[in-house]
């Protein structure tokens, strides 16, 4: 159901916490989801895994905490009486998908305007990720997630970013500098390959996305020595990737 879908786009977009607007493509791969965050630290490419066939073309979900509230109000939290309803419109010829537009049994309406076609492109524009090789991959446990938060709680506020090395067969992560507090973590263990150049990742969006592990499938973290981090989440309904690009430290 759509409703189905369009909570999971939410849930992996802006309850992440930074991210406030996503485009939606059909092609004829699939329905493709597309996201970045204002200060292009995240950039999210995903697939839904099935086609959303009530959205042609290309929209634009700006306001995503306006979607999420209607998504989530008492009056149309039902599925089975709820409804959800595609409006669509024709443009120069094409058919295109104007709002949503929610109703209740109860008489309770509201509508939810997609971004108009003009301002896509201009506010939704994503970087072009030519691909690298990852050089390091692991599937991070529930373990790693909670060491992960209680660190970040204790350095985050001082230190707002980590550096991802390998030392030996062990993935750490590195908060702090030599010149102020530090604290080295050890991630995965008995990992294949090797980091070695020192890139530092940003430890609050890292830690929203691998959240995301405790309701997905699969989580994989890859890392790249040529300065670029991924994390694939793959939900019953999508499979989402961010990708980050490192900072010099």
């Amino acid at each position: 159901m759509i409703k189905d879908v369009l909570l999971d786009i939410v849930k992996h977009t802006h309850q992440l916490g930074f991210i406030q607007a996503v485009k939606l493509e059909n092609t004829e791969d699939g329905t493709m989801v597309e996201a970045m965050d204002d200060d292009r630290t995240v950039v999210l490419k995903g697939k839904l895994n099935n086609k959303l066939e009530e959205v042609p073309g290309l929209i634009g979900m700006g306001r995503l905490g306006v979607l999420s509230g209607y998504l989530n109000y008492e009056a149309y939290k039902d599925i089975k009486d709820a409804n959800i309803e595609v409006v669509h419109s024709k443009r120069n010829g094409k058919d295109t998908a104007e709002e949503l537009k929610f109703t209740s049994p109860g008489g309770h309406q509201a509508n939810y305007r997609f971004m108009v076609s003009s301002l896509i492109e201009e506010q939704l524009k994503t970087i072009k990720f030519k691909g690298v090789t990852w050089d390091v991959t692991v599937e991070p446990t529930q373990e790693n997630l909670k060491d992960l938060a209680y660190w970040n709680g204790v350095m985050g506020g001082f230190e707002p970013t980590f550096v991802a090395k390998t030392d030996g067969t062990t993935l750490k992560f590195y908060i702090g500098d030599g010149a102020n507090d530090r604290v080295e973590v050890p991630f995965t263990k008995n990992v294949e390959g090797k980091l070695s150049k020192g890139w530092a990742w940003p430890l609050a969006q890292v830690l929203s996305i691998l959240k995301l592990r405790e309701t997905s499938k699969k989580t994989t973290v890859a890392f790249s020595d040529q300065g670029a981090m991924q994390i694939s989440i793959d939900s019953d309904i999508g499979k989402y990737e961010y990708i980050l690009p490192a900072r010099s430290q």
